[in-house]
């Protein structure tokens, strides 16, 4: 109706999420015309069927897939490749109706389910790769040159929502020959399509293998972030490049710029306003806003961002609850021995103390569990822990019910709450060296003139 009534030169739908992007084959098909990337080019990019296909055309790694054209196509492929599988949906945000089934009951209530959100598109199958690290690009491209404004490393393993996983620029663990060929994969993508304007690529990373998992032809949650973090204005390049101009006329970049400080964005949650709701990080997104904060190193830059987001790090004397399912045990053991090390008491329940002191964890106190005498609620209820670590167990494809308690009781009395080994091992070594000075930098002290 308003380009009816309005009749402009053109319309873009590369900068409003996900929304415009649905409607672009439809604008296109009425005669509107895009400025930017193209109708077709944003169609296979968004239809998950075709996106693999063209990655395959590509020579491009991803996991193993399969159009889910019936139930029993999705169950073949699964006991083909084994599981977790996950299900992907096309044409959805924040992880709609997107899941990791690790069961075939889980996979069919899933595939049901994607069915419903998006009918008119095919749902695509993965194996989903367990311990890999998650990656993404925020660039723009003008159909041939590329420029990457950064490569985001997230501090969680894939699994997590990207809008709620915390980030980190530059990344901290990736080798050069992986961040060599991202930048490759995400070019020769760029051509293939002809984007000519912003977009965004996800990776997963596991051994140094690089697979691309997702292709956005739009501006994404993170390339404010992305600017903000490297002086690289990504959405006035990607502007001029839809309006057809090169980027070679603004200085010939072809790649992002070196930055001597680091940048790490946390997520923040709205739990505690949501009655039931459980604290857990999944494939599907929970987060109601981000904040960015920077510094010298990554401890100090993760420690700011956690305090920005609203979580309150504990200080040394106030005990941390540990309460992890058995794979994690190992890790948190690691995370236990540096806590304990830094002034902090560890408390655990049974399972989890037995595995701490076996792992040469001194000084554990063990708390009964749910149900029991005194046990971990009341603690948790009574303010007297300062940290929760709470890997969940899952039966069924669905979290036990002890675990989702105590997670919404420390929600509840605003106790912070950890559900990712991996982000304990990130706070705990922030912990170590960070100095919790909380120094502030300005942009321009770490930009100069490039701070946007």
């Amino acid at each position: 109706d308003i380009v009816e009534k309005e009749r402009p030169m053109g319309v873009v739908v590369g900068v409003g999420g996900q929304t415009p992007n649905n409607l672009a084959l439809p604008l296109a098909r009425s005669g509107v015309r895009l400025l930017g990337t193209s109708a077709e080019s944003i169609d296979t990019a968004e239809d998950r069927s075709k996106f693999s296909s063209l990655l395959d055309e590509l020579g491009i790694p991803q996991p193993l897939w399969s159009s889910a054209a019936s139930l029993d196509d999705a169950r073949s492929f699964a006991r083909r490749v084994g599981y977790p599988v996950i299900v992907r949906p096309s044409y959805v945000l924040s992880g709609v109706a997107m899941r990791v089934a690790h069961e075939e009951p889980e996979l069919i209530d899933y595939i049901k389910r994607a069915t419903r959100v998006s009918p008119e598109h095919p749902v695509v199958i993965s194996k989903f790769i367990e311990n890999a690290k998650e990656v993404e690009v925020d660039a723009v491209s003008d159909g041939e040159a590329v420029v990457v404004g950064a490569i985001i490393e997230h501090i969680e393993l894939a699994g997590t929502h990207s809008g709620d996983a915390a980030m980190v620029i530059p990344p901290q663990t990736l080798s050069r020959g992986v961040k060599t060929t991202i930048e490759d994969y995400a070019t020769r993508l760029a051509r293939a399509l002809r984007i000519r304007g912003p977009f965004n690529v996800q990776f997963v990373v596991r051994d140094d293998r690089v697979y691309v998992i997702e292709l956005n032809l739009r501006a994404s949650r993170s390339m404010p972030y992305t600017s903000k973090s490297t002086g690289v204005p990504l959405i006035w390049l990607g502007t001029k490049a839809m309006l057809g101009r090169k980027l070679s006329e603004f200085g010939g970049l072809v790649k992002g710029p070196t930055i001597a400080h680091v940048s790490v964005k946390a997520p923040a949650f709205s739990f505690i306003r949501i009655k039931e709701a459980d604290p857990l990080l999944g494939v599907e997104m929970n987060s109601t806003g981000e904040v960015a904060c920077l510094d010298r190193d990554f401890a100090n830059a993760y420690i700011k961002a956690l305090v920005a987001s609203g979580l309150r790090v504990p200080k040394p004397g106030e005990p941390v609850l540990v309460t992890v399912r058995d794979r994690d045990k190992p890790r948190a053991a690691s995370v236990a021995k540096l806590l304990r090390a830094l002034g902090y008491p560890i408390y655990a329940t049974k399972g989890t103390a037995k595995a701490l002191r076996m792992a040469g964890v001194d000084g554990v106190r063990e708390l009964a569990k749910i149900g029991e005498r005194e046990n971990v609620l009341d603690y948790v209820a009574g303010r007297r822990v300062g940290l929760v670590i709470n890997t969940p167990s899952y039966k069924g494809g669905k979290a036990i019910r002890d675990g989702f308690v105590l997670r919404r009781t420390a929600t509840e009395y605003m106790i912070p709450t950890i559900t990712r080994i991996e982000t304990a091992e990130a706070l705990a070594e922030a912990l170590n060296r960070g100095d919790l000075a909380m120094t502030p930098y300005s942009l321009n002290e770490l930009l100069g003139s490039r701070a946007v």
